[in-house]
């Protein structure tokens, strides 16, 4: 079998793997069990063409194959795909890929896509029902030991899976960690929003507050907020890493929502309902408070913000530590400062 598997929701792609991880013998996996980085795809083939020594399935798994780094030689070498044994699991992961290119048309000719977008951070409601669906999933019929099956899950009122999309957002790698925490401290008893909000800190809330303090040019209410942020950590390796994702993600599609809803105005879209639909709001009532948080805001400002911040994300995403996000996020603060 040959999988391509593509898309920015990084847990959904990973539980896939999972899966197919799960149907190799555990007593197997070091001689049935293979990940390659995408240079090393020769190796990775040669190793997939290979018949299982246990006579069951062997999984190959090739990383971070955006398909552009392949050219002739890699699509020559992709021609022995149709030399796969049955009992081989072939996996190519790509965050995203141009369908355009050969190798993608080769690779969708002999094997399966599936495509694993992120939940758009603005539909609470979806949000919602991943967290309680992820809930449900992670803690039912775990086991107790090899005879006992356990049947509780993790129970949340419904303040509280409100409160864990706001604070979480669509990180749902982040959800499935703090559902486990939450879980260990429930025992088998529901969790109501004041004990939920002891355990989980609210990034997303306070990351809006800084967009806003940042489109409104306070550059001393920006780095107060921002300090807060980034001091919520309980390890040195989390506040290095998801934090600041976090953050990003939330300022970015804040500051996107705004250059979006500035654009439509400037075009001239007047109804409220029309904005709403051409700017993705679920929530038509959110226009009224938008129209006046982008009434006194340059559209160039709006639109240079964004650019700096996909720029930061890239960044950070590529291993960049805070210092970066503090210069980017003083230099979108001075885009909107009165001269």
């Amino acid at each position: 079998m040959i999988v391509l598997l593509t898309g920015d929701d990084e847990y959904a792609i990973q539980e896939q793997l999972n899966q197919y991880k799960a149907e190799i013998d555990a007593q197997w996996l070091t001689l049935c069990y293979h990940r390659f980085p995408a240079v090393q795809l020769d190796k990775a083939l040669s190793v997939a063409r290979t018949r299982s020594l246990t006579g069951g399935k062997k999984l190959v798994i090739v990383e971070n194959c955006h398909l552009k780094q392949w050219g002739d030689p890699e699509l020559a070498t992709l021609q022995q795909l149709v030399q796969l044994p049955n009992s081989t699991i072939l996996v190519f992961v790509a965050t995203n890929v141009d369908k355009r290119l050969k190798v993608y048309k080769h690779l969708v000719k002999y094997g399966k896509l599936f495509e694993f977008s992120l939940i758009p951070p603005w539909r609470h409601d979806l949000i919602e029902q991943a967290i309680v669906s992820l809930a449900a999933k992670l803690y039912t019929n775990t086991t107790d030991n090899a005879v006992t099956a356990k049947k509780i899950k993790l129970l949340l009122s419904e303040e509280a899976v409100a409160y864990l999309a706001q604070a979480i957002g669509n990180d749902m790698t982040r959800a499935a960690s703090e559902l486990r925490k939450l879980d260990i401290y429930a025992q088998g008893r529901k969790l109501e929003l004041a004990e939920v909000q002891e355990l989980v800190p609210c990034q997303t809330q306070n990351s809006l507050q800084l967009a806003a303090a940042m489109r409104e040019g306070k550059s001393h209410q920006v780095l107060q907020l921002l300090d807060d942020l980034l001091s919520r950590s309980h390890s040195e390796a989390w506040r290095k890493s998801i934090p600041l994702m976090v953050i990003v993600s939330t300022i970015l599609t804040q500051f996107r929502t705004w250059l979006w809803v500035k654009s439509a105005i400037v075009s001239g879209v007047k109804k409220d309902g029309e904005l709403a639909q051409l700017c993705n709001i679920s929530n038509p009532h959110r226009i009224y408070y938008l129209r006046q948080e982008v009434a006194n805001t340059s559209i160039n400002a709006l639109a240079k913000a964004v650019t700096m911040i996909l720029d930061v994300e890239m960044s950070i995403k590529r291993g960049a530590d805070g210092r970066d996000l503090l210069v980017v996020i003083l230099g979108v603060c001075r885009l909107f400062q009165v001269v």
